[in-house]
């Protein structure tokens, strides 16, 4: 039972105290696909901890925990694993129950946020067909006043904008809001967004994934941003971005005004990393977010193991 409570508390150190290190690392200047990697597989790592942790409890013997245990057994025998065998079946069940309660609102935000998208979706691709634009990513032309860009992802992706966007930017400003939202598409960020969402409202008393959602939703706004001003120049998207900070668009959609616009201009402004710097970053920092848990895990036991057993 050792192992597993380790491993269970390495979970909740990660889940509680991952996203202020999480946040630093994003202003140091980390390209933001990296630190979105970092977000996502941290918490991933927190899921896949607690889910171990789980099954090391109501596996029989523990699964392989008690190999692990053997060693410090004669040293620790008080609280190991024979010293309290009416907690096995009590962590056991508890710890089960929970994971099955996390699982059911798992799967219920997440079909209840796929529908929702769906009908939506559907309503646009319907107005889609009536434009007659057949391009592999149509832009869907809406007649309002309104500076309005927004895209969405799904099968049938599509960006969104208005007629009032077109007339108050200039050519140059109205590309680049157009190849950010055709970013978000290219990169997948509605995938991200939504899984994040998704684990936000499952685990909300983790706060490392109550402020996933924000954290995912503001990373991929600055994601695209740096993929249009590669492609478009930072000056257009600067002043695109000053211009049509009131458009908004649906819930479930990435729209061009989406996160702290003061935010994004300080980042336009930043350097990044030479490709070679940033994909060790990337690498690096995943598998450290990923592995955190199991890594705190170790430290606990082999901790406890050095100082009962000097």
């Amino acid at each position: 039972m050792i192992l597993a409570a380790a491993l269970l508390l390495g979970a909740v150190v990660i889940g509680w105290w991952s996203p202020a290190a999480l946040s630093r690392r994003a202003a140091t200047g980390a390209g933001p696909g990296t630190v979105i990697a970092w977000w996502l597989l941290a918490a991933a790592g927190v899921v896949a901890g607690a889910v171990g942790g789980v099954l090391l409890l109501v596996l029989p013997g523990h699964g392989p925990a008690g190999a692990v245990l053997r060693i410090l057994h004669d040293c620790w025998s008080t609280a190991g694993h024979d010293g309290f065998p009416a907690l096995d079946p009590i962590a056991g069940l508890g710890s089960v129950a929970v994971l099955g309660v996390a699982a059911a609102r798992l799967a219920r935000h997440a079909l209840d946020r796929r529908r929702r998208r769906n009908v939506l979706h559907r309503r646009h691709l319907t107005a889609l067909r009536l434009s007659g634009d057949q391009q592999p990513l149509p832009t869907l032309w809406l007649p309002d006043d309104q500076p309005i860009a927004y895209s969405m992802g799904g099968r049938r992706p599509l960006v969104v904008a208005s007629t009032g966007l077109a007339d108050r930017l200039t050519e140059p400003e109205l590309r680049a809001v157009l190849e950010h939202e055709r970013a978000h598409v290219r990169g997948h960020h509605h995938l991200l967004t939504s899984w994040a969402e998704v684990l936000g409202r499952t685990l909300w008393f983790v706060p490392l994934m109550r402020e996933l959602p924000a954290a995912v939703r503001l990373l991929v706004e600055l994601a695209a941003d740096r993929t249009a001003s590669a492609r478009c120049g930072a000056a257009p998207l600067r002043s695109a971005l000053l211009r049509v900070r009131a458009g908004e668009g649906p819930r479930r959609a990435l729209a061009m005004a989406g996160g702290d616009t003061e935010i994004r201009l300080s980042y336009l402004d930043g350097a990044s990393d030479p490709p070679f710097t940033a994909g060790v970053k990337a690498v690096a920092g995943g598998i450290a977010a990923l592995l955190a848990p199991p890594a705190v895990a170790v430290a606990l036991v082999v901790g406890a193991g050095l100082i009962v057993c000097p």
